[in-house]
């Protein structure tokens, strides 16, 4: 009886969502009328332009969350050559060091994955409430505090806490990793700073290393590739192709006036939000191969490749690029908020095949470390 009852219910609810049933119709004007009405006053209206683009960038991040053909990547590399074997193997070798940061905590991270335990489960509904009204504070602007979710407050002073963590140690000559603080504040070798085209990872390197770039008057790239490995509405780029993001809350985090974001930013690397049903692991493995091939890489193992991301993204690139066989907490584990890790990233062929390969004992934690 119960499942008879099941099959009735459900038969009856897909004649109910037929596209000549009342209930499909009338769902579809009640969606269909605001829009075009937003539609036609967004020709004249700033505000209405504004909510329509609202609208419809939710609806993108909607769809991309049910569709996304992102996946795992450990599934996806079954196929592909293990890096340590075919190291043994390759006909040539080239190299270039790496140093990823993750982004600080971000309005996301805050309102939804922040504490453990029976405490997290009690304070969501409180977070989830107070980020939807910052939403609606927001409604009328390009940004957003679920869709390519910004820094949080405490993102932010993470960042600050990068920034002064690596200023303090500035010039210093002694200690194991003090020849990577060195390079994140230009002060040895060639280096170059990209970044995800999501907000939070541009907020974090931009505030981490002001110094730097303020001394330097040099560019972060923002390259697509970086875009977060996840379905959630909070990894949607609010881009437009060669475009930023809203970044709203970083002139006020850098309280500088001197703070020009076109001037700073370049973004011939950032298509806008990642292709739907692109794979995860076509992105590490076009990143890759821009390590070595794009023009404003470091050449011939002689400099440094500065990479803001995201955690889910380092992690896969991780388990992408060590062997197989090696257990490393890089391949399991997130990298902390604002925390920042070397190491060594390798070239070769084998069979004119292109391998590429992390170099397991050259990973180095600079500050932060694995959670």
């Amino acid at each position: 009886k119960i499942s008879w009852s099941l099959n009735l219910g459900m038969a009856g609810t897909g004649a109910l969502l037929r596209e000549d049933s009342p209930l499909y119709m009338s769902a579809a004007l009640m969606v269909g009328f605001p829009v075009a009405v937003l539609g036609l006053l967004s020709t004249v209206s700033p505000t209405a332009a504004c909510l329509l683009n609202k609208f419809f960038n939710y609806a993108r991040a909607m769809i991309h969350m049910m569709l996304s053909g992102e996946g795992s990547v450990k599934s996806q590399i079954k196929h592909l050559p293990d890096p340590d074997e075919a190291f043994k193997k390759m006909d040539s070798k080239e190299s270039v060091d790496i140093i990823f940061i993750r982004h600080g905590e971000s309005t996301w991270n805050e309102i939804f994955n922040k504490g453990s335990g029976i405490s997290r489960i009690l304070m969501l509904p409180i977070r989830f409430a107070m980020g939807f009204f910052e939403e609606i504070r927001w409604l009328l602007t390009d940004g957003s505090v679920f869709l390519d979710s910004p820094l949080s407050g405490e993102g932010v002073e993470q960042s600050r806490a990068l920034l002064s963590f690596l200023e303090k140690s500035k010039g210093l000559t002694a200690g194991e990793n003090q020849k990577y603080i060195n390079v994140l504040n230009g002060a040895e070798g060639k280096s170059v700073v990209v970044t995800s085209n999501l907000q939070r990872a541009i907020e974090t390197v931009v505030i981490a290393l002001w110094g730097r770039l303020q001394r330097s008057g040099e560019q972060v790239h923002l390259l697509s590739d970086l875009q977060e490995v996840s379905r959630n509405v909070d990894t949607m780029s609010l881009s437009a192709p060669n475009g930023l993001p809203p970044l709203l809350t970083l002139p006020g985090a850098l309280n500088s006036p001197t703070f020009d974001a076109p001037k700073m930013l370049e973004t011939s690397g950032n298509i806008g939000q990642k292709p739907i049903r692109e794979t995860s692991y076509t992105r590490l493995a076009r990143f890759a191969a821009w390590c070595f091939e794009s023009p404003i890489a470091p050449k011939g193992g002689s400099g440094t490749i500065i990479v803001a991301g995201h955690s889910l993204w380092f992690k896969s690139f991780f388990q992408a690029y060590l062997g197989r066989k090696v257990e490393h907490i890089s391949k399991q584990k997130k990298i902390v908020n604002a925390g920042a890790v070397a190491f060594t990233l390798q070239r070769g062929t084998v069979d004119g095949v292109v391998v590429y390969r992390v170099d397991p004992q050259s990973i180095k934690v600079i500050t932060g470390g694995f959670k």
